[in-house]
């Protein structure tokens, strides 16, 4: 920025009356503000005016009904438009003579980075766009047309969006190199025409089907030897956690992408069917409880498989899973004045239902995406535990430890990897029974120990599974599937494997309790019930999933 010799002479008097102009945006110095007027007054006239609509309609000076908000919405999208086309060509103009040193930058993409407080990829968006969409010059100086003309024609007129130019940018940098510029631009044609009437992810698959006819025979096979760059290391951590890095081929990536996403039937979806299909299912169900790898009644993933309840639900897990998002709550918290009985809200996740009937929150107690994520990788990996098991394999871990530390519950054992466990969390969860002992005693004379299978075996799993379906913690919609036969009184103090004292828990419910002062009890008639912390409810009143109750409800529709 340079001061004019009116503006110099006068920046000593800033407080007298002639000051400069008052920017009309906190982003812009009054300096630059009064610059910008100068080079660009339809940009300031029009910071002002945005402004004033803004605080109109945020102080409600301005009334707005639902049409008025979806009409501005569209017209916000289209000066969002205007923004991005206008960023491309200023940002070009930096790329093609500008000095990103005179600002104290590296690189144009390091100077908006910082001046602007963007991320890294969103700067590096920005950036690509304007070398790309924007003016090019020759080495002589000559002016060139956009690396993506088609593009950069459709951003100016507004008829894409800067996030799908940068989809379409990406798709003709994987054009191979051998495709004439005839091809290239009926390829860059046919992304521009369709991208107003498909979604993001849309435009990749289109591009793919043209890839499918314009190199049917896809890239050169690649040598067998590339496999050896797949690998996967496990450390061990110093408090006996483990750090997993790896580089997965693609169908094992895939495959464990599916089970870890996989559009699952949920437990609320379930309860739609009709009784003669619930109870006929429930055995084949019960057999695969915890078991996210077999039963194509919960994996099946056309024709079988009922309706997502919510396919915004799988985006934010499917965001979080690819890193574009650290995490998101799953379970929004549930509006419960909407609803006039229990029924209403026996499929909403995130509900529970006092024995008395009423109505309580539970969203507070739901897993996050990221903590989603993990449960079901935990619980792939006690599945494959199990079946090992159960098949006769060797116990999957065994564990060095003090005779007396596992008397009293105390104390740490170490694995055959040196990796310490602590004993408490042996005794509560056990690896499902699946651990060798090995004790040791004071004077270093040795025992072995193997735990008892204590999980519940499948006929009683198909009696818990056909009552349950699904995870009963309050407002949890895990399905039998992805669930564990929990031991109602704990099967560490004494607990009974038997069908009265086992419920289906998933994975991350199951910690919970374990963790924190939510208690569970089986009631009279039967059902597994929870009692929240003494915090959170005084009184302990027990809390049933909406499940139970809606049945109940339905149950005594005809009674009388």
């Amino acid at each position: 920025m340079t001061l004019t010799p009116e503006r110099s002479s006068d920046h000593s008097d800033r407080n007298v009356d002639n000051s400069p102009q008052t920017s009309g945006h906190p982003l812009l110095a009054d300096e630059e503000w009064a610059d910008l007027s100068r080079f660009a007054p339809e940009v300031t006239s029009a910071i002002t005016q945005l402004m004033s609509l803004k605080d109109q309609l945020r102080t409600f000076d301005r009334p707005m009904g639902p049409d008025q908000a979806i009409m501005l919405a569209d017209g916000v999208e289209a000066i969002t438009r205007i923004n991005d086309a206008l960023s491309t060509l200023a940002l070009s103009v930096c790329e093609r003579v500008g000095t990103p040193s005179d600002f104290g930058a590296k690189s144009t993409k390091s100077l908006i980075e910082n001046r602007f407080n963007l991320t890294g990829a969103e700067a590096n968006r920005r950036t690509e766009m304007a070398k790309n969409l924007g003016g090019r010059v020759d080495m002589s100086g000559q002016a060139l047309p956009p690396l993506y003309p088609i593009v950069a024609d459709a951003l100016h007129a507004g008829t894409i969006s800067a996030a799908q130019a940068s989809v379409i940018e990406d798709c003709m940098r994987k054009l191979p190199s051998w495709i004439s510029q005839a091809i290239r631009n009926d390829v860059e044609s046919r992304l521009v025409n369709n991208a107003p009437k498909v979604r993001l992810k849309d435009l990749r698959e289109i591009f793919g089907k043209l890839m499918g006819y314009i190199d049917p025979d896809g890239e050169e096979p690649k040598d067998s030897a590339d496999r050896a760059a797949y690998c996967m290391s496990m450390r061990a951590k110093a408090n006996g956690d483990w750090e997993l890095r790896g580089l997965l081929d693609p169908v094992t990536g895939g495959t464990l992408n599916g089970l870890l996403t996989s559009r699952i039937q949920s437990a609320n979806e379930g309860d739609k069917t009709d009784a003669g299909e619930n109870s006929s299912g429930s055995a084949t169900a019960a057999t695969t409880a915890g078991n996210p790898t077999c039963g194509t009644e919960n994996f099946e993933p056309e024709g079988t498989a009922a309706p997502l309840p919510d396919e915004e639900l799988f985006e934010i897990v499917d965001a979080v899973l690819s890193g574009e998002r650290y995490d998101a709550k799953r379970v929004p918290e549930p509006n419960l004045s909407t609803a006039r009985t229990a029924a209403d809200l026996s499929a909403v996740p995130g509900v529970g239902i006092h024995t008395d009937g009423g109505l309580v929150d539970v969203s507070a107690e739901q897993p996050s995406a990221r903590e989603w994520i993990y449960e079901r990788f935990a619980g792939l990996v006690s599945t494959i535990d199990k079946q090992r098991t159960t098949a006769g394999a060797p116990y999957a871990l065994v564990v060095t430890a003090k005779a007396e530390d596992l008397a009293n519950g105390t104390g740490h054992g170490t694995t055959g990897a040196d990796n310490p466990i602590p004993i408490k969390e042996l005794m509560t969860d056990g690896l499902n029974g699946s651990v060798f002992f090995h004790l040791m005693t004071d004077k270093a004379k040795t025992m072995q120990v193997a735990t008892e299978q204590r999980f519940a075996n499948r006929k009683q799993l198909a009696v818990i599974t056909a009552r349950d379906r699904g995870c009963t913690f309050p407002g949890c919609d895990a399905p039998p599937g992805w669930c564990d036969a929990n031991h109602v009184y704990p099967w560490a103090r004494g607990g009974k494997t038997e069908v009265n004292n086992l419920a289906l828990l998933c994975s991350y419910h199951h910690h919970l309790l374990d963790r924190s002062d939510w208690d569970t009890k089986m009631l009279l008639d039967g059902r597994p019930a929870y009692i929240p912390p003494a915090a959170k409810d005084p009184a302990l009143t027990p809390i049933l999933h909406a499940r139970f109750v809606a049945d109940d409800i339905v149950d005594s529709l005809f009674d009388e």
